[in-house]
């Protein structure tokens, strides 16, 4: 190389290396996350900003098991900043259900209170509010199942609440799915008074056992100062609110009614619309679980509609209703055979086969691929990654990429909200850990360009030359996405354009920059950059500046200006930049000129790879 060559390397900054995200389409909006305190206004949810909000979350049971199996201690252990940070950011959620218990409060006291409370932080600390859903029937340990709270529960809230009072990220959920078997004389009627009163006020029950009240438990909660928001539920059969109204609303300020809305109670509006008809347009509504259980031989699965096209079809229904009517929801249950098909990567499962409300239903069987679908628009959810939404930093269509390229990769949520620059690490090397966000090409970090909530871009490493496709994965805030297949080949040229433009990033002969108001005149020499040129000779590193004298590339190249073939006066990798090939090439003296000053195109061929059309830079 010459010295006259050698004295035309322009450094650039590394932001023409960044290209412009795309319009995106098809996601849906982030959930709002509500700042607590929060409080009911009329029919709303309110918090501390004045902020409207619905609840959408999971239910993670775990908690609540007096005698813990093996699947609830996994699903004990998962409970973790890194779980709810995935129902957080890849699920889109605000909100997780926690069943707890008090037989295993009255069991263990203090200790278990202090158990809760370090899963509601690390829950609170990912930004979900946490719904504390008492459960007080056999199923936690207690000697009888009366299907109504006790006075174990009214103690339980009195503790819990003086204990979590100034938790102000916490909704209390009085007692889990109440039952009306143990009401002397209770029949399924739309005219049962008797049960609602027993239900608000307490009272006498089959068996010698009194049932607590809805009002008393809610008294008990008040009693110790604690103000959250509190979650009175309906009875859990088939009428749910049906013949509710004024004279047994609970006497408080900041209460809202839950049900738990499963399709034996009913599949049509009309069905819902009747259940709710007690509460419905008086008070904030949450539907404290629902969902698909598949897999457990009871009626409210073998209420679902056989085949997978309508059951999806009643699952659409179902949360168009709850968007429609303003009703907040977790979707039950964050677990494995539910909506999660294991503790590892989080998996959903897929509503894609024939299933049986029995033992032997495939535990991939479930809805989480929906709720995904329906909270981020995306079959996996935010933070996942595609190929057809990968392509290089110059710009251009989805395609193959090569080693040592810079690319682009867009999404949602698949970095901070505010756009990180790249950054040298210790070495002076480009760091592969930016704005808390790593790609993987092979388990190879890649070094990152720019990270940010719906791009990221990076140096594809060029340890994975050779390969015909590279597994590639990123990971956001220790949440990782999908694993995918990205195709590769040998060199993928891409000549680099400023934001928003189809010009080349092009310096004059006297190293001004090429514009409409300072072209170039035909003969003299231009320079213009470009990634995916491929391996250098000698071969360049993963991530580390050129230095000078800069490797030259080690395949062939040449480049077109208006399909006049340039002479090539340099050709090699861009001193101090990662990634980028420097071209001086002399604009050819017989280039057609229309205009004063015109548009002449560039097109740049690596080992028979063209970039892509209508780039171009400014002539005279």
């Amino acid at each position: 190389m010459t010295q006259t060559a050698l004295s035309r390397l322009i450094l650039v900054p590394i932001a023409l290396l960044l290209a412009l995200s795309p319009a995106l389409s098809g996601h849906a909006l982030p959930t709002p996350i509500p700042v607590p305190p929060l409080r009911t206004r009329a029919t709303l949810l309110v918090d501390s900003t004045n902020q409207i909000f619905l609840l959408r979350g999971v239910e993670m049971p775990g908690l609540e098991v007096a005698n813990p199996g093996q699947s609830d201690l996994d699903a004990q252990h998962a409970m973790t900043a890194l779980t709810f940070r995935i129902i957080q950011q890849r699920w889109n959620m605000n909100a997780v259900r926690l069943p707890v218990s008090a037989a295993i409060w009255r069991r263990d006291g203090q200790a278990y209170l202090d158990q809760i409370a370090a899963v509601a932080a690390a829950a609170n600390q990912e930004k979900l509010v946490v719904i504390l859903a008492a459960y007080g029937d056999a199923r936690s340990g207690a000697a009888v199942d009366t299907g109504l709270p006790g006075s174990d529960v009214a103690a339980f809230w009195t503790a819990c609440a003086a204990f979590f009072k100034s938790t102000p990220g916490l909704v209390f959920a009085l007692y889990n799915e109440p039952s009306t078997r143990s009401i002397p004389g209770s029949s399924p009627s739309a005219h049962r008074a008797a049960d609602w009163r027993i239900w608000l006020s307490g009272g006498a029950i089959a068996g010698g056992q009194t049932a607590v009240g809805m009002q008393a438990l809610v008294d008990a909660i008040r009693s110790t100062g604690a103000q959250q928001i509190i979650s009175a539920p309906g009875f859990q059969d088939s009428l749910e609110f049906q013949g509710f109204g004024p004279d047994y609303y609970i006497r408080d300020s900041n209460v809202i009614y839950e049900t738990h809305p499963f399709y034996d109670h009913g599949t049509t509006a009309g069905d819902w619309d009747a259940n709710l008809a007690g509460v419905a347009g008086q008070f904030p509504i949450y539907a404290g679980a629902w969902g698909m259980p598949f897999g457990h031989a009871d009626a409210a699965c073998s209420a679902i509609p056989a085949g997978v096209p309508q059951a999806t079809d009643l699952l659409f229904q179902t949360v168009a209703y709850f968007d429609q009517h303003n009703i907040s929801w977790t979707a039950a249950d964050f677990e494995p055979g539910s909506l999660i098909r294991n503790f590892t990567d989080d998996a959903a499962t897929t509503l894609d086969q024939q299933w049986t409300c029995d033992a032997s239903n495939d535990p991939q069987n479930g809805i989480g691929q929906f709720i995904l679908l329906f909270m981020t628009g995306d079959p996996a959810g935010f933070g996942s990654i595609d190929p057809s939404q990968i392509a290089s930093a110059a710009g251009g269509p989805a395609e193959p990429v090569a080693p040592g390229q810079i690319i682009s990769i867009f999404g949602q949520l698949i970095g901070p909200q505010n756009s990180v620059g790249a950054q040298l690490d210790a070495s002076g090397n480009i760091a592969r850990l930016l704005g808390d966000t790593q790609v993987f090409f092979d388990g190879i970090p890649a070094p990152m360009f720019l990270a940010g909530y719906f791009q990221v871009n990076v140096q594809v490493p060029y340890e994975v030359a050779g390969e015909a496709a590279a597994k590639v994965q990123l990971v956001f805030r220790g949440v990782p996405s999908n694993l995918i297949q990205l195709p590769l080949v040998d060199a993928a040229p891409g000549l680099l354009v400023p934001l928003a433009s189809t010009d080349a990033a092009a310096f004059n002969q006297d190293g001004t920059l090429n514009s409409a108001s300072n072209a170039a005149a035909r003969g003299s020499i231009l320079t213009v950059f470009a990634t995916g040129c491929g391996q250098t000779s000698p071969a360049s590193a993963t991530g580390v500046p050129a230095q000078l004298p800069p490797p030259l590339p080690a395949l062939p190249l040449t480049l077109t200006v208006a399909n006049l073939q340039a002479e090539i006066l340099f050709a090699g990798a861009a001193p101090g930049l990662v990634g980028a090939t420097q071209i001086n090439l002399r604009i050819p003296p017989d280039v057609p000129v229309e205009s004063q000053p015109d548009k002449a195109p560039l097109i740049l061929t690596v080992d028979g790879h063209a970039s892509r059309l209508g780039i171009t830079f400014w002539i005279q």
